[in-house]
């Protein structure tokens, strides 16, 4: 499979974890979700593909992460637009 975004073949999957933390104040008291993906990464581009577990991926949507809009502040200075590293096919 060729990258999403550069179209290389030159890929490699690396094991990480990672806590989702969600933001603002008023989300203080939820516990982050905890993932231990493998990630994808582009070792041209830096593009990088995961896949969030349906049972990790339900408690993201039961603490209304997955319902704050999409194009809001980012905490990454790239110049990728909002949702544009997202794959939707997957």
């Amino acid at each position: 499979m060729s990258c999403f975004s550069c179209r290389s073949n030159n890929q490699a999957e690396f094991p990480t974890e990672m806590l989702i933390h969600f933001g603002g104040l008023k989300n203080l008291d939820k516990p982050g979700v905890w993932l231990f993906p493998m990630l994808l990464v582009c070792l041209d581009c830096g593009f990088l593909q995961s896949t969030v577990p349906a049972p990790k991926l339900a408690s993201l949507a039961a603490g209304n992460l997955l319902h704050e809009p999409v194009g809001g502040s980012r905490a990454c200075g790239d110049n990728v637009p909002p949702g544009d590293h997202i794959r939707r096919d997957a």
